[in-house]
């Protein structure tokens, strides 16, 4: 059996903004996120001082695609997860038979 999956990166990296209220703050932040990634989650917080400071985290958009094979489904499943980086999560599996 010859399956194909979809995997994407699970690399997150953190950005920061500091700004007077949490909507600029947010519009900062996402004005960083660079072409090629996607912004997953924004936190707001307002230590002394009265400003806020957003984090916010990020991750490689790209979807890449990986083919296995095997004797059945099961085999063929774990001779893909077997080629998966450890940095990736597997999004879908496709069987091409």
């Amino acid at each position: 059996m010859h399956i194909r999956g979809l995997i994407q990166s699970t690399v997150v990296t953190e950005i920061t903004a500091e700004a007077d209220d949490a909507q600029e703050a947010r519009a900062m932040i996402e004005e960083q996120v660079p072409d090629g990634y996607e912004l997953i989650q924004v936190h707001n917080s307002m230590p002394r001082g009265g400003r806020v400071i957003a984090t916010g985290r990020i991750r490689p958009a790209a979807v890449n695609e990986l083919d296995a094979t095997g004797s059945d489904y099961q085999a063929a499943r774990a001779a893909l997860l077997a080629k998966m980086p450890a940095d990736h999560r597997l999004l879908s599996v496709l069987s091409l038979d």
